[in-house]
């Protein structure tokens, strides 16, 4: 069977489920076989879907047409009406069943992979032996599904769905290696066709180790207590998660329970050996990338349109990061950053302290939701050097809880950055009162400290191209010579050249960031 025709039917199995869940008025019942048999019918059906269903149905309906050639997509060997066997089998095997006469004989594959041609492999069991993902690929995760005390290699080129309802969650003792390149990224996305796709449609990736973290018998969210697998933490502080680069991951974030969702990619307890370069989360439904404790660190790094936190870090995070643009989006999102130590006991150690160079906040200026720069609170602590933050309508750098003695200790250190038309910064009173959350730590003088170095400006210093949703441009509008930047620390992990403000290097005409990103808006 041809790519297209493939594509058509899963859309057509997908029709069918938002029939089921009754987001069509004017259909009660679809038959699946006569939808894929009688293009009659199947024309009957996308008429009524598209007068009478909801927004994504009728997305949905004009991405069937494109594909739809009018032909019989089955043999038409008399009444079948798998329709009714379909209700009455497990959600995990139903594919089994119909795509049946259109699966090749010979198709040949793992335990927990389901062939709808040689190009597009269902996922529906958890993976406990080594597995490969291969490059030019589809792969279509089902359900949550668990790399469990095992290794799950994805090729460059590869693209993994993640169906409603689905994650990838790689356990404690367990490593994700998504190796992208530059012109063959990893993608991850919705399984929704393009224009249908929305934030929560899938779960995200989520990785879990064994580096240290403060919170006692931590859990990530979403996975019962009662479930091992879903536990993280340990005494290794070099642990490995693995090695996730060149890798996006689109519109994930569904919501596990009420105002919980899970993030486009989430970090438990990995350690220091684990790799995460060259990555992008993409309009993610809760926060693009959350670290919960660990020391694991993150470069070339692009969060866009995160709906809550684009980077938030909590129970003891103590990585290092380099080159990250986080962009905003008018119309959602609360911070760029939100960092945590402990919310139960915010002096318990190791305390989070991650350490930050060469970062591009582009916000929104007055949209339509008013986001912060930086959030810090509950102990944490942080090293904040070479950054551009960037038209931000509330403020640049929010301060809460016990922040004097860690600003005095130098375990919180905000210098040598760009703060740029954003917020209410030099008219603002002194917080007073209920406002005084932060016990009268007067967050602008230490901004303004002329031994932090930063540089305050009016103009902004991003193009009004940072802002566009699908085209973005990063690069700083002025010169490095007017930056106020610093030489990063000598070592393996840092670029010691990149003597400049931002995520890119001014002087460059390219970026980092081409060639693998993308900025779809469905």
């Amino acid at each position: 069977m041809s790519a297209n025709a493939s594509l058509l039917v899963e859309q057509l199995w997908q029709l069918k489920r938002l029939v089921d869940r009754g987001e069509c008025a004017d259909i009660q019942f679809v038959h699946l076989n006569n939808l894929l048999r009688e293009p009659n019918y199947r024309a009957d059906v996308l008429r009524r879907a598209e007068a009478s269903g909801s927004e994504k149905v009728r997305k949905l309906v004009g991405s069937i047409r494109d594909q739809d050639s009018g032909m019989p997509l089955m043999a038409n060997t008399g009444p079948q009406y798998i329709p009714e066997a379909v209700k009455s089998t497990p959600r995990k095997r139903r594919h089994l069943i119909w795509l049946a006469p259109l699966v090749a004989a010979g198709a040949a594959v793992s335990v927990g992979f389901t062939a709808l041609e040689p190009q597009t492999i269902r996922i529906s069991e958890n993976i406990t032996a080594p597995a490969t993902w291969e490059g030019g690929k589809t792969y279509v995760l089902e359900d949550i599904m668990f790399v469990d005390n095992t290794t799950l290699t994805i090729e460059a080129g590869a693209t993994i769905l993640g169906e409603n309802g689905s994650a990838l969650i790689v356990t404690r003792d367990s490593q994700l290696f998504s190796r992208g390149r530059p012109g063959q990224p990893v993608v991850f996305t919705s399984a929704w066709p393009e224009g249908a796709r929305s934030r929560g449609d899938w779960g995200g990736v989520v990785l879990l180790g064994n580096a240290p973290v403060n919170q006692p018998s931590a859990q990530i969210e979403g996975i019962p207590a009662s479930d091992q697998r879903g536990s993280f933490g340990g005494p290794d502080a070099t642990d490995s998660c693995g090695v996730v680069e060149y890798t996006r991951i689109e519109f994930a974030g569904f919501e596990v329970y009420q105002n919980n969702e899970l993030n486009g990619l989430t970090l438990g307890g990995c350690g220091s050996n684990t790799i995460v370069r060259h990555v992008q989360v993409h309009r993610a439904l809760d926060d693009g990338i959350e670290m919960f404790g660990g020391t694991v660190d993150l470069k070339h790094i692009l969060v866009s349109g995160a709906a809550d936190d684009s980077i938030d870090w909590d129970w003891g995070w103590r990585g290092r990061v380099q080159f990250a643009v986080i962009q905003q989006h008018a119309d959602v999102g609360d911070n760029a950053f939100e960092g945590d130590n402990n919310g139960d006991q915010h002096e318990t150690t190791p305390r989070s302290e991650p350490v930050f160079y060469n970062v591009t906040l582009a916000g929104t200026g007055h949209g339509a939701k008013a986001h912060r720069g930086m959030v810090l609170r509950e102990g944490t602590g942080g090293h904040f050097h070479n950054m551009i933050i960037d038209s931000y309508a509330m403020e640049a750098v929010d301060t809460r809880d016990e922040v004097r003695a860690l600003a005095a200790g130098k375990q919180l250190v905000f210098s040598d950055n760009i703060i740029a038309t954003t917020g209410t910064m030099g008219s603002r009173q002194a917080e007073q009162g209920a406002d005084d959350d932060d016990y009268g730590f007067d967050e602008e003088a230490w901004l303004r400290s002329p031994e932090n170095r930063n540089h305050l400006s009016i103009s902004s210093a991003l193009h009004p191209a940072a802002r566009h949703l699908t085209a973005p441009d990063f690069r700083p509008r002025i010169p490095s010579r007017d930056m106020p930047a610093t030489a990063p620390p000598k070592s393996e992990f840092f670029d010691e050249s990149a003597t400049f403000s931002g995520a890119i290097n001014p002087k460059n005409p390219g970026s980092w960031l081409e060639g693998w990103t993308a900025f779809p808006e469905s």
